[in-house]
């Protein structure tokens, strides 16, 4: 059985993601066993001064439920086996301590691209992207403060 280790932060990405892997002959044919673990946003600070420990994992809960719930709809419909779990803590020693349990598996990396974001690698295979797209506040200033020294 092949197995596959998914991290989701985004539902509708998630499955425009694993759709397309779905529909090929050779995963319709073998069932697999699919790890969806789910990287919910952190809390600001200010939040997560108010709410108890108990509290943010009972979100965190409730989040990784209600934003898997189409995937594993998806997963399940094909016939496959789903597991899904919360990710905490660094993403690479998560993928490890997966792979432990679970031995072999490919590791999918669905989630979300987002401007000004880097995120961890899932692996430490995994190149570490860095966005172009950070502008130093300054920079966006001085560019504002010139268009408007032009009109």
């Amino acid at each position: 059985m092949e197995k596959f280790i998914v991290y989701i932060d985004n539902q509708q990405h998630a499955l425009h993601q694993l759709t397309p892997m779905l529909t090929v002959n050779d995963l319709q044919a073998a069932c697999a066993h699919w790890i969806l673990l789910a990287c919910p946003p952190r809390l600001n600070k200010h939040t997560g001064r108010w709410l108890t420990q108990a509290a943010q994992k009972k979100w965190r809960q409730e989040w990784t439920q209600e934003n898997t719930s189409g995937a594993v709809a998806l997963l399940e419909k094909f016939g496959h086996k789903v597991s899904v779990r919360t990710a905490h803590g660094a993403l690479v020693e998560l993928t490890k301590q997966v792979k432990g349990e679970v031995g072999e598996a490919r590791v999918i990396d669905a989630r979300r691209p987002k401007l000004d974001v880097t995120f961890d690698p899932v692996t430490q295979e995994q190149p570490q992207e860095k966005s172009n797209w950070a502008l130093p506040g300054g920079v966006l200033v001085m560019s504002a403060a010139l268009l408007l020294a032009t009109e």
